[in-house]
């Protein structure tokens, strides 16, 4: 009997022993010792296939040896990334801030060549779990940093290709103690259903919030409670016992409460709707460090607002909602907006100058229509935006934002420069090459709502001007990994 038919007769042994009144290891030497035992195998044949195993053996220990290792109590980790390219242009018309054309009105063309990168990982530990994330961007005092991670290329800190700086955007610890609650704390994205037009997409909230999730028959109910930093979350006082109370530092907080539910209508389509409240705490704003929140007229020069970034006077509610249809062509139809209101809007206006600003307290409300399509297998898949190879989409909105609507620190710094007093339309596109690689197109042109006011902004000015209307191409190449 040659070899193979001999391994063969030994495969089949192995079989019958394992399956008969031999109690046989798991172990391929157990296995190949007792066939050698019962003269199936010869020595020198048994050796020879032990040895195989154990090369088998070895190589997998090695590569086991050589992937990342995290300890023993997390129960799992995901490393997950993407890395952008981008190309932009924008050009405007205002009034300008330097010396040569403070007051004049001016026309400015830029055009840049940008990158952004970030990497994190989460891991899970029983009902615990974490997010820790790192990307690019700027680690400036002013508030730009919080809402661009993007870097442009040469730029680094010195203008001169230097290396460019990484930054902590979300480190975050949370528990789920029951299916229907989740509590987090940290450094942490945004869970506000919501859009760009209120909250800028690369923005990281922190402090507390809590998440709570139910369901009645196939509707889902959610809610969303936030207690964010607005600033630094730091307050200092003193008291020397005598009612004497010495240096203090100031701090301010962001409340955010959001109930809101998710149903479908049909089998093909759903709908979702939410309403949040927004409460602004602490000092910074009218009583504090900044002085209340001044606008600007339409001829001043381009400059940040007087107290810019101040939340004085913000009663905020928000109400974004959305229809989802499924055509059976395999791609999706949504019909989404957002509203916005700010209730002490009148107050807001009186105080940033009673006899200037108060007849423009009516510039109160926020608001955005949009439409999106995009190819799709089915409606869970277009609801959460997923995509594969080949897969394409198509977005189309309009929006128009009041001067005291809305708080100023928050809102995309894209669409429109991050300014109030600003209306316009967006259009963005996608095509995914592959499943982790896309490219983009975006359009958007804005101007000037209110003729009367400026267009004030906390940080950006891209244009470095008092804008009266604005044009922005962007041109991105993302992979993810």
């Amino acid at each position: 009997m040659n070899f193979n038919k001999k391994l063969a007769t030994a495969v089949s042994g192995a079989v019958l022993l394992m399956s008969g009144q031999f109690a046989l290891a798991d172990s391929t030497t157990d296995i190949v010792d007792a066939l050698v035992g019962k003269g199936v195998l010869t020595e020198e044949e048994g050796k020879l296939i032990t040895k195989g195993a154990t090369s088998k053996a070895k190589a997998d220990e090695k590569a086991n040896k050589s992937r990342l290792k995290v300890s023993d109590v997390i129960d799992n980790a995901e490393f997950y990334g993407n890395m952008r390219a981008r190309y932009e242009y924008r050009d405007g018309t205002g009034t300008g801030a330097t010396t040569a054309n403070g007051g004049v009105q001016t026309d400015v063309a830029r055009n840049r060549a940008r990158g952004k990168l970030e990497f994190g990982i989460k891991t899970n530990s029983g009902k615990w779990y974490s997010d820790l994330t790192l990307a690019t961007g700027t680690n400036t005092s002013g508030i730009s940093s919080a809402r661009s991670d993007n870097f442009t290329f040469g730029g680094g800190d010195t203008n001169y290709n230097a290396k460019e700086g990484v930054y902590i955007k979300r480190a975050m610890l949370g528990w789920t103690p029951t299916e229907w609650l989740t509590l987090e704390a940290g450094r942490m994205t945004n869970p506000l259903y919501t859009t760009p037009m209120v909250w800028d997409g690369d923005y990281s909230v922190s402090g507390f919030q809590e998440k709570v999730k139910f369901t009645a028959g196939s509707t889902e109910i959610f809610g969303v409670a936030g207690q964010w930093a607005n600033g630094k979350w730091d307050q200092v006082t003193a008291n020397d016992g005598n009612s004497n109370f010495g240096g203090s530092s100031a701090a301010s907080y962001l409340f955010a409460f959001q109930g809101g539910l998710k149903t479908p209508v049909t089998d093909a389509s759903s709908a979702k709707i939410a309403v949040t409240q927004y409460v602004y705490g602490g000092q910074r704003g009218l009583l504090g460090t900044n002085i209340g929140f001044v606008p600007g007229l339409k001829g001043a020069a381009a400059a940040a607002a007087t107290g810019a970034n101040a939340v004085n006077d913000l009663d905020i509610t928000e109400i974004p909602a959305e229809f989802n249809f499924m055509t059976s062509s395999g791609f999706g139809l949504r019909v989404y907006g957002d509203y916005v209101v700010n209730q002490s809007a009148d107050d807001r206006a009186a105080h940033a100058h009673a006899t200037t600003y108060l007849p423009y307290g009516n510039e109160d409300t926020a608001w955005l229509l949009g439409f999106r399509v995009a190819s799709a297998k089915d409606l869970k898949s277009f609801e959460g935006n997923k995509a594969k190879a080949g897969d394409w989409s198509a977005n189309l909105w309009y929006q128009e934002i009041g001067v005291f609507a809305l708080d100023p620190n928050l809102n995309d710094s894209d669409f429109f420069d991050s300014r109030l007093n600003m209306k316009g339309v967006v259009f963005k596109g996608q095509y995914n090459i592959e499943d982790n690689v896309m490219f983009n197109l975006a359009y958007g042109h804005g101007s000037r709502l209110n003729n009367n006011l400026a267009t004030p902004y906390t940080a950006g000015n891209d244009l470095t001007l008092n804008l009266n209307k604005m044009n922005l191409l962007q041109l991105d190449l993302t992979y993810k990994f």
